[in-house]
């Protein structure tokens, strides 16, 4: 009898372990340990989530210049007309709630481990909502640094979402709307198609 291990079985196994799903958030700005959350957007094959809030710190020139978004009072403006928003606790619960829909949902985003991870985390932390979302997420996956390890040996030497997307899929999207963003995530990484070893060695946890 072989006993050596089938790799190939093993390969498939630590892909069907878990369940992509592509996420971004649009924010007041880029400082980590203050900015807010105005967006929380996510895909996993044609399931969409999509939540708006208004946030509770003032948004930079900048962030607004990039996203569109604007605060007039209490009301979330993107490009000057209104937006339905939601309180960042029901976002965030209704986050979990969607991620619960799948099986062992990996949570994929492009500079994830840099500022998504930590803006997302810090937002759980206040709500104490942290552990019940660790139950149900089987970990991270930062496009940013699976796309440098993926592309080491090409001449890739910019690896900006929009400009990996215009390179592989030939197109450009409406970035910094997180709905595209992931939109165009989710086919920038099935174009890749990583091998699942790469996939596991890149995972991380909050």
């Amino acid at each position: 009898m072989n006993s050596a291990p089938d790799t190939r079985r093993n390969a498939t196994q630590s892909q069907s372990e878990y369940t992509l799903v592509f996420f971004d958030l649009e924010t007041t700005g880029l400082d980590v340990a203050a900015c807010d959350i105005v967006q929380l957007s996510a895909i996993s094959g044609e399931e969409t989530f999509n939540l708006h809030m208004v946030p509770r710190c003032r948004m930079t020139d900048e962030a607004s210049r990039i996203t569109g978004f604007t605060v007039q009072g209490q009301a979330l403006l993107l490009h000057g007309g209104p937006v339905n928003t939601v309180t960042h606790r029901e976002a965030l619960s209704s986050f979990i709630d969607f991620l619960r829909t799948f099986h062992r949902p990996l949570l994929v985003a492009h500079n994830a481990k840099r500022f998504d991870c930590p803006v997302l985390s810090r937002a759980l932390d206040e709500f104490s909502l942290k552990d019940e979302f660790q139950q149900v997420v089987a970990g991270f996956l930062d496009t940013f640094l699976l796309g440098k390890e993926l592309l080491a040996a090409s001449k890739v030497t910019k690896y900006s979402q929009q400009y990996l997307v215009k390179l592989f899929l030939h197109k450009t999207y409406m970035a910094h709307n997180a709905l595209e963003d992931v939109r165009a995530l989710q086919e920038l990484y099935n174009k890749w198609n990583p091998a699942p070893a790469m996939v596991c060695k890149q995972r991380f946890s909050l």
